[in-house]
């Protein structure tokens, strides 16, 4: 019953909302970057920021060694135990108009995944559509 309750008192506020006319002038819709890489505005880049930090925490819970930040780069230790995930290096944008640089190397003799499956993988994670780190499953993103 408080269930209920709640899903209509929601309902209502929405209505309430929709009712309600505009004060301001609508805004212009944001420019995305088509290279998820890349970023135009310090929104984008803060957004996107957040997104690395969200792969490399997954990459790390998935069994890779957990990243180091030295400034504005993320980077798996020289120290890390060596393991079958690629050592990281990631380069955060520094501000609008820029760039997210990622480089990524086997240091085992095989290695889970290859670079190349990695690297499509983040840029997954920053265009906002994040998928797992099994080489099994691979993200489809163009």
């Amino acid at each position: 019953m408080p269930r209920l309750i709640g899903l209509l008192l929601a309902l209502a506020l929405l209505a309430g909302c929709a009712s309600q006319s505009q004060l301001s002038a609508p805004t212009a819709p944001a420019i995305v970057a088509t290279d998820p890489q890349q970023c135009l505005s310090r929104a984008e880049c803060t957004l996107k920021t957040s997104r690395t930090l969200l792969f490399v925490f997954d990459y790390a819970a998935a069994g890779a060694p957990l990243v180091q930040r030295e400034g504005p780069r993320l980077f798996t230790p020289p120290d890390a135990p060596l393991t079958d995930w690629p050592a990281l290096t990631i380069r955060l944008a520094a501000a609008e108009q820029s760039r997210f640089d990622f480089t990524a190397r086997c240091q085992a003799q095989a290695c889970r995944m290859r670079v190349e499956q990695l690297l499509q993988i983040y840029r997954s994670y920053l265009a906002g559509q994040p998928c797992a780190f099994s080489a099994a499953v691979l993200c489809r993103f163009d």
